[in-house]
């Protein structure tokens, strides 16, 4: 049986005349809280690498970086200072500490690194840097120098 060439054709429009046309409401969008920001600028290093150009906050801020550091035995039955420790935190992040050594950073810095930082981490290298200093002080750096700088909170001897 062989169908008639206009059958589909009329079957296509009996059927789309029986739907109705609704027409679609415009919701406007929800205003945005933040503010929009611009498209980021990106280059291809290779077929499918897109890298950003803008520099990250760790390079921006290296002591906000997060690390973490085993510290092994000295040599010579010498035990681990902070002094060593903090300088061992800071390697690598082009600061240093700064000079000069008054009589309390010396004794800050001679004093005994206490077991529990021969391991730490990930840690943010200035939350270290407090920690390992303690409650007494407090870190200040000098982003022109790029030194870390410790001062005391309270002039009480302990």
């Amino acid at each position: 049986m062989k169908l008639h060439p206009a059958l589909p054709v009329a079957a296509t429009l009996l059927l789309s005349a029986c739907t109705a046309n609704v027409p679609i409401a415009h919701i406007p969008a929800p205003p945005s809280s933040s503010p929009v920001a611009g498209p980021a600028e990106v280059v291809h290093t290779s077929r499918y690498t897109l890298v950003s150009l803008t520099a990250d906050e760790t390079l921006r801020f290296p002591l906000r970086q997060p690390v973490s550091h085993t510290l092994s035995a000295p040599k010579k039955n010498r035990t681990l200072t902070r002094g060593d420790a903090l300088h061992i935190w800071l390697s690598g992040t082009g600061y240093g500490l700064c000079l000069p050594v008054t009589d309390d950073i010396r004794r800050l810095y001679t004093s005994p690194l206490p077991d529990i930082w021969r391991s730490a981490g990930p840690l943010r290298i200035h939350d270290a840097l407090q920690a390992l200093a303690g409650p007494e002080w407090a870190v200040v750096t000098d982003e022109l120098t790029y030194t870390v700088c410790f001062r005391r909170t309270s002039q009480t001897l302990s």
